[in-house]
């Protein structure tokens, strides 16, 4: 069965303000080489499958700015527009149909555009070994990584360790949301439990059967505007669709009450660069244990993230800090306070700032 992968690029990641915005988000921030995520994302997959296999999902108000970004990587018409944001759940079910539409049959996978990883051997080998897993079994098929500390920032997935199926796929128990650190400190210890890459694989039909069961709605409304495209994908037909439907993930609309969900398990390093501090581990790092990327002079400041956007970021005795500075907005907080990012992005748009987010 032919093999397709889906990049999932329609997201604004807040949680990277002021560095990630609504038209600009966080796929396409330079972490390595002066290459984005996403960038990165369809180079590692296109070791994988041919680039014209090789397709992305967005919204359609980030058209210009993913063409641009992508240029000849993949054929332009490979590029599926979605109408609004309304969460994963959406996304994979309208590119399972469409594609299933197109192209009739297929094995897909479908990855987040904002996942960085390094070992590119290893990532292949999973993905290889969850397509193989999606083909043999007729399911759905989850990569979950070997946890390398008690992350509360993930989600996990448990695997019952004594269900290993062919190629090395374990039966999934059930899936957990962020932990607080001492539930994630016995979930590492167990052994039992992998973080959730947030990748799926399955063949067309095996998802799209899944969401007909578990998201009727979504199935409905989705598959009806997709009969309807007749050559013009985003049309009155596909937005109709989309304000039918409410917003849920795939994860929890399908995933989680699905008991026959399969996990291979990913021994690459990845993060989903969901925060500064996250991103900071692709900065370069000083003699005190700072974090930097751009123009920066200090005196007594340590273990601190430093990102600037052009303009001399200087400090003095500071600890555990992060400072973002671009040209028309900064951030200034703790370590430990930059999960809330997201609210003071809700706060800015509350308080007339839309055009800052």
């Amino acid at each position: 069965m032919e093999k397709y992968v889906v990049v999932m690029a329609g997201g604004t990641g807040s949680r990277l303000w002021p560095l990630s915005r609504e038209k600009k988000p966080k796929q396409f921030i330079s972490v390595k080489y002066d290459k984005s995520m996403l960038i990165q994302t369809i180079e590692r997959v296109c070791e994988i499958v041919p680039a014209e296999n090789c397709f992305i999902i967005t919204n359609k108000g980030l058209f210009d700015i993913t063409k641009k970004a992508v240029g000849d990587l993949i054929p332009l018409s490979n590029i599926i527009l979605e109408p609004k944001r309304k969460n994963t759940a959406a996304c994979i079910a309208y590119a399972s149909l469409l594609l299933k539409e197109r192209l009739g049959t297929g094995l897909l996978c479908f990855v987040p555009a904002d996942g960085y990883v390094k070992n590119h051997t290893d990532y292949k080998s999973a993905v290889e070994q969850a397509y193989l897993a999606a083909g043999n079994t007729n399911g759905l098929v989850v990569i979950g990584i070997s946890p390398s500390y008690p992350a509360t920032g993930y989600g996990y997935i448990q695997i019952n360790p004594d269900m290993e199926i062919r190629n090395h796929a374990f039966r999934v128990n059930h899936f957990v949301e962020k932990p607080d650190l001492d539930t994630a400190k016995k979930f590492i210890s167990s052994g039992d439990f992998l973080w959730n890459s947030g990748i799926l694989l399955g063949s067309m039909d095996a998802i799209i059967e899944s969401t007909k069961v578990f998201l009727p709605g979504h199935f409905r409304a989705i598959s009806a505007a997709v009969k309807q495209i007749d050559g013009q994908e985003l049309n009155s037909f596909i937005d109709k669709a989309y304000d039918e439907i409410p917003a849920i993930s795939f994860d929890k609309g399908v995933l989680e009450k699905n008991d026959s969900i399969y996990a291979v398990k990913g021994n690459f390093d990845w993060d989903d660069i969901g925060s500064l501090d996250a991103l900071s581990k692709t900065f370069f790092s000083d003699e005190n244990g700072n974090a930097i990327q751009g123009r920066f002079l200090c005196v007594d400041t340590n273990n601190s993230v430093i990102y600037s956007d052009g303009v001399l970021v200087s400090t003095i005795g500071l600890e555990n800090m992060i400072i973002a500075a671009t040209k028309d907005a900064i951030l200034v907080c703790p370590k430990d306070r930059i999960q809330d990012v997201k609210s003071l992005v809700e706060k800015l748009k509350l308080n007339g700032f839309e055009n800052l987010t």
